[in-house]
């Protein structure tokens, strides 16, 4: 006996109209994971850039509850897991080179668990969630507090000692220097500069002509020679010599300020980031026609920020 199947005329209409896939079969949204890499500076390009990417395909941004990123911060909105299994299994991707923008590394498939094994470092990833990038990097409470600390001592007792200088008109402008790793004879070859004494000293004349009243507090990192290197070379008595606490202490000071003078690295290219200011970037960072300028696009806009002014 054969059977008849007979198909109402309403399941034909609905068979002929779901012709898209997404109308069959729900859109299902991959995980987006990190393949952290480095300090405070590049694992929060990695979270920015890899936050913006999730929300441009639709994913959802995954990290775990005890990677690094969230010992400065507990503002942030990625997801949180307890265990590896997302993104143990995932599938790879990359970027062709780390401080300039790419647009396959950006499109990623939004329907797969993917780690991006990548650094990232171009404000393009997420200039479209830039205020919420920002909302997320506020630093924890113990640290902005600390932090507080140190910039308000700084200025009372710099005031002090220079009774003429109205606080509230002062301008505090924050210098980071970073040397060290790039002395190394490796990156030298590679293609890594470190600013000059010139260099300094044009960016803070800069903000000498610029505003009636101004203090620097200036950092570097706590070794002898780029502490001697900054003692010969940022000087003044508009100048104080910071000591250094955590990262995320001396990245919040000079988040606090009103400018930047950054010089190489990033963890001075988030703080003036952060800062929002006038900030003055040191353009000769990565010698011409070096295998390190490679990295970045042809006139280095992907990485530096729009309206920072290159000396």
């Amino acid at each position: 006996m054969s059977v008849v199947v007979t198909i109402s005329t309403f399941a034909v209409c609905v068979l002929l109209s779901s012709t898209k896939t997404e109308e069959l079969f729900p859109h299902i949204r991959g995980h987006l994971c990190a393949d952290w890499t480095g300090r405070l500076g590049n694992i929060m390009f990695q979270y920015a850039s890899l936050y913006g990417i999730a929300q441009r395909n639709d994913m959802v941004f995954a990290i775990h509850k005890f990677d690094d990123i969230n010992y400065s911060f507990d503002n942030l909105f990625a997801l949180k897991f307890k265990n590896k299994s997302i993104c143990e299994y995932a599938q790879t991707w990359g970027e062709n080179e780390p401080c300039l923008y790419d647009e396959n590394a950006a499109n990623v498939p939004a329907n797969l668990n993917v780690k991006h094994v990548s650094l990232l470092q171009s404000w393009k990833y997420f200039s479209h969630v830039e205020q919420a990038i920002r909302t997320q990097f506020k630093f924890k409470e113990e640290f902005e507090t600390k932090c507080l600390q140190v910039l308000n001592e700084t200025i009372i007792e710099w005031t002090s000692n220079h009774s003429s200088v109205p606080q509230d008109k002062l301008q505090i402008v924050g210098i980071h220097i970073r040397r060290g790793d790039y002395l190394d004879k490796g990156k030298i070859k590679y293609g890594y500069r470190t600013a000059s004494a010139d260099y300094i000293n044009k960016s803070m004349n800069y903000f000498r002509d610029k505003f009636k009243h101004v203090l620097f507090l200036a950092y570097t990192a706590h070794n002898w020679k780029d502490m001697l290197w900054r003692e010969n070379h940022v000087v003044g008595s508009d100048v104080v010599l910071m000591h250094m606490h955590s990262p995320e202490v001396d990245m919040c000071v000079l988040s606090k300020c009103n400018h930047s003078i950054i010089t190489v690295g990033s963890f001075g290219w988030w703080a003036a980031w952060l800062a929002n200011g006038t900030t003055i970037y040191y353009k000769d960072m990565a010698k011409n026609n070096s295998n390190y300028r490679k990295d970045f696009s042809e006139d280095m806009t992907d990485y530096f920020y729009p309206g920072w002014i290159g000396f």
